[in-house]
């Protein structure tokens, strides 16, 4: 059951300022990839539209999965802009998350706090955490969901070292088969595992390394 992606001549649009324009990408299945680019060159935006939160002006956008032909996948989503009921505990919220969906290897809630290191936290209403363990909650909820792609924007805003590493042990240890896409300007957020990395610059997507062509 494998996820591929195609864009072809992608552009968007806010008001009558073009973000993007003329963007292709072509992402197979249980691809690791990375969207650089300065502040404001429309990473967040090209993400979202690749999950179905926006819609594009010009262009297709086409997920593929067993010959079926989408506008979005499957997908799970971290980000600092997304919010978490504040009136929760991380144990509540997390039993909210995985009612309405499911999670990899039929992980137990008690499961999934242990992996996140988050049992310190476990009876914390979600509104007196600090940002960094709201940040690691929202990695943990969207790593250990079971989804065919999993799109992470800044994922390690307001983590110290030790918690950049323990993300990346998630994401190394529970993404082996599906897509993953970062969009980032923070290389331990995806040098790890990224094999492709893009570049947005002037709402224009262009290829900035293959370390597969050098393997």
């Amino acid at each position: 059951m494998a996820v591929s992606l195609k864009i072809e001549n992608l552009g968007k649009k806010f008001g009558n300022h073009w973000v993007l324009k003329s963007v292709n990408l072509n992402v197979y299945p249980f691809e690791k990839i990375a969207i650089l680019g300065a502040n404001g060159s429309g990473k967040s935006t090209l993400l979202k539209i690749m999950t179905g939160f926006f819609h594009h002006e010009a262009g297709l956008v086409s997920w593929n999965k067993d010959d079926i032909i989408t506008d979005h996948p499957n997908f799970s989503f971290s980000s600092p802009y997304l919010n978490l009921f504040d009136h929760l505990t991380v144990e509540e919220h997390i039993h909210f998350h995985f009612k309405q969906k499911k999670s990899i290897n039929n992980l137990s809630g008690t499961d999934i706090v242990s992996l996140g290191k988050l049992n310190d936290y476990n009876h914390k209403l979600i509104y007196h955490l600090s940002s960094g363990t709201r940040q690691r909650l929202k990695n943990t909820l969207a790593i250990l969901t079971e989804a065919d792609v999993l799109f992470m924007d800044e994922p390690c805003s307001n983590l110290d070292d030790s918690n950049i590493q323990h993300y990346q042990a998630l994401v190394s240890d529970y993404t082996s088969n599906r897509i993953v896409i970062i969009a980032s300007n923070y290389p331990p957020e995806y040098d790890f595992i990224c094999s492709k990395e893009f570049k947005i610059e002037n709402k224009e997507l262009s290829l900035l390394k293959n370390k597969q062509l050098w393997a």
